[in-house]
Formats: structure tokens, sequence, C-alpha cells
């Protein structure tokens, strides 16, 4: 990871490839209305919504560049990218997105602290069988909807996420370059690797 400013893209839901984990407090920050409380439709499915959009997104992008350039030019583009899509996410929307995991490619993708404990919790375990959070609980400013899905580890992730003396020989430098204190690598097919959260205050 070059930096917490430019996070790689983590394997988004539990059929992508090529990925990076996840962001200390999140990509943006989530508005409101005057009084404190989101307007809109209900805000678990627009924290939903979010957080399907960031996993989409970065997906179709990742797809794109590894069928048109291979897994090495995947990850420059993921640690170019991934972030500044969170952000403009967050703008747009008003709701908080980010990918975490407990062996992170990026140290700015640490996840706020609920989904820190969500991982520790969770433990590194197969993927399958790991169920999903959605939910409204009371935060320190009032309530807040928290929406957590699960990302597997797939096939075409290993090139990037499994074990070290496997990883494709392209991509080694690259990963050195950009997160020369990568722990992101290790993982098996089915692994639990980490999270898409999104989290949005809804008021008092």
């Amino acid at each position: 990871m070059r930096r917490a400013a430019r996070p790689l893209l983590l394997v988004v839901g539990a059929a992508l490839a090529v990925a990076a984990c996840g962001s200390g407090q999140g990509s943006g920050a989530p508005s409101a209305s005057a009084s404190g409380t989101t307007s809109g439709p209900d805000p678990l499915a627009r924290a939903e919504a979010a957080a399907g959009r960031l996993g989409k997104t970065l997906r179709g992008r990742l797809e794109e560049v590894l069928k048109a350039s291979g897994p090495a030019a995947a990850v420059a583009v993921c640690a170019a990218e991934a972030q500044a899509l969170g952000t403009q996410i967050a703008n747009e929307t008003g709701v908080r997105v980010g990918r975490a995991s407990l062996r992170l490619r990026n140290p700015a993708d640490a996840g706020p602290d609920w989904v820190a404990a969500w991982l520790r919790a969770t433990g590194e375990r197969p993927a399958e069988g790991v169920a999903p959070v959605r939910e409204v609980v009371d935060g320190p400013t009032g309530k807040v909807a928290r929406v957590l899905k699960p990302i597997a580890v797939d096939k075409p992730c290993l090139a990037c996420h499994g074990a070290p003396a496997e990883l494709a020989a392209e991509v080694k430098p690259v990963l050195a370059a950009e997160y020369p204190d990568d722990a992101a690598v290790g993982y098996r097919e089915g692994d639990l690797r980490g999270a898409l959260w999104a989290e949005l205050p809804v008021g008092r």
C-alpha cells in the first residue's frame, strides 16, 4: 500500500477476483437534515444500496481491468481509484461506506470500531454461513443504520491474496511498491476476506 491515501480494492462479494481490503473511519461523511435526521427512503435500505453500489462498481471495474490487462494492472487501478469511489458514494448518498479486513493491505481500511469489533468476533474462518448485519443502533449522537456484508475469497482472488509463494509473478513487484506492509495474503478459496460496510445517521 503506498500510503493510507491509496487503498487497494477488496475482493467484492463471493464472486470477485483480485481484491484488497478496507478504511479507518470510512469514505466520506454522511449528510443529514438540519434536524439531524436523514430524509428519503428507509435508512437501512439506503445503507444497503450504498454498500451494494460500492461492491458492484468496484467489482465491475476490477473485472474489466483483469480481462483487459491482468492482475498487476488491477492492483494499480485499485490503488488509484478505490478510495475515491467510496468518497464519491458518501458524498452523493450521505452514507459512509468502506471495506475492512483483519488482514489489511492499507491501514486506512481498518473500518470504524463496530466493523473492527465484528471482524474480531467473527475471526478468520470460511465465509460460508457468515451472516450479514442489518440493524439500527443507538450511537453517541442518535440512531445509526448499519449494514455489513461478508466478503468471500474466490479462486481468481488468489492471484493477489493467496499464499505469498503462489502469487502471480507480475503482481509481486506492484504489491511491494504500492503496499510495502501488505498483510492481505495467505488466503484460500472460500475464506472470509473481510466485509463491505455502510452506516447512516437516522436522528434521535
